[in-house]
């Protein structure tokens, strides 16, 4: 198997352009390690796991003492990779030591880290999750270092928690660019609908935020999309105080990394990337909202959309959906009177 499908799902695009990142900003040549990482993908080839370790310890300690943050990162993807075949509770292991380097890391590598890390807790939830549900739920105030003992609150607060971190700086994310880095993006990424740092780490964050998931514990104040105002125009929407006492609530989170999102591209000249991220967020209000005339409301917010932007092509999008509503509407109604005919 070759080496690239070893990698967590997501992980590879923010390392490679990571590496970019810092080769630019330090204006001079950055060790990349090639002829190691060379080295480290021979041994892999040939089955040497715990070899290929040795030689990746040798690159993330070269990589540490020259304060080169990219091949660190790398450096620690593959070792969480490979151990996979030879500890016993990897992945536990692989989390405490991502969560060790997190703690020294300068950003934006730090952030970076965090978003990983919470990918890593996700996944391990994900791939535990019955195991999880037999144990016994126990006093949240009670602090629980092994996650091998946690259950479902635990692990949403914490993947919450880092998710919400890895996006908190954000100036300093939001003007770190992905233009100079073409050469570095992976083949077939739509990079000019992730200009930033920024965006790609949000979009890490809103899959997380954006789920259906009923694990978590719901008091009866739980957070519902119920205000119309989730469906206005982009530039009312993110003047919108979408308050709650559900401190635990996905979907709010998930509205104030929209707005987040929306208002730091609403002044964009080309409007690509504002287009693409008020559409999803528009679906995700359909999908998720519970208010009356939801069908309609989509619809007319998808139509300021198309309106707003009609000479960008980016925003067919809306025109396709808006298409797509009314021809399922009219399915739907039209199975409903063939039914009623019987």
């Amino acid at each position: 198997m070759h080496f690239k499908n070893y990698l967590i799902p997501g992980v590879l695009l923010i390392l490679i352009f990571f590496s970019g990142f810092s080769t630019v900003n330090a204006q001079k040549p950055v060790n990349d390690y090639a002829s190691q990482w060379k080295k480290v993908d021979g041994l892999v080839n040939k089955g040497l796991t715990k070899s290929a370790v040795g030689e990746v310890d040798k690159i993330y300690n070269a990589a540490k003492k020259d304060k080169n943050d990219p091949q660190i990162i790398k450096a620690l993807l593959y070792r969480v990779t490979l151990n996979q075949n030879l500890e016993e509770n990897a992945n536990v292991k692989s989390i405490a030591a991502i969560e060790k380097e997190i703690t020294s890391a300068k950003e934006p590598a730090k952030s970076i880290l965090e978003s990983i890390t919470a990918e890593m807790y996700w996944n391990f939830f994900q791939q535990q999750r019955w195991k999880i549900y037999n144990r016994t739920k126990t006093d949240s105030s009670v602090v629980k270092k092994d996650i091998l003992t946690w259950g479902a609150d635990d692990f949403h607060k914490k993947i919450s928690n880092l998710y919400v971190a890895s996006i908190e700086e954000e100036k300093l994310l939001q003007q770190t660019k992905l233009e100079p880095f073409d050469a570095i993006i992976i083949k077939g990424t739509v990079r000019y609908l992730r200009p930033t740092l920024y965006d790609l780490l949000a979009h890490r964050a809103l899959d997380y935020f954006k789920s259906d998931e009923n694990d978590i514990t719901r008091p009866a104040y739980a957070f519902e999309i119920k205000d119309k105002e989730a469906f206005s125009p982009a530039s009312d929407f993110i003047k919108y105080k979408f308050s709650t006492k559900d401190s635990a609530s996905l979907h709010q989170k998930a509205l104030l990394i929209f707005q987040s999102l929306l208002d730091f591209h609403i002044n964009d000249t080309k409007s690509v990337a504002l287009i693409d991220a008020d559409i999803e967020r528009i679906n995700f209000v359909k999908q998720y909202g519970v208010m009356d005339n939801k069908d309609e409301m989509y619809i007319k917010a998808l139509e300021n959309v198309a309106n707003q932007f009609s000479s960008n092509a980016a925003s067919a999008q809306a025109g396709y959906l808006i298409a797509q509503q009314i021809f399922e509407k009219a399915t739907a109604n039209q199975k409903h009177t063939d039914t009623s005919r019987y």
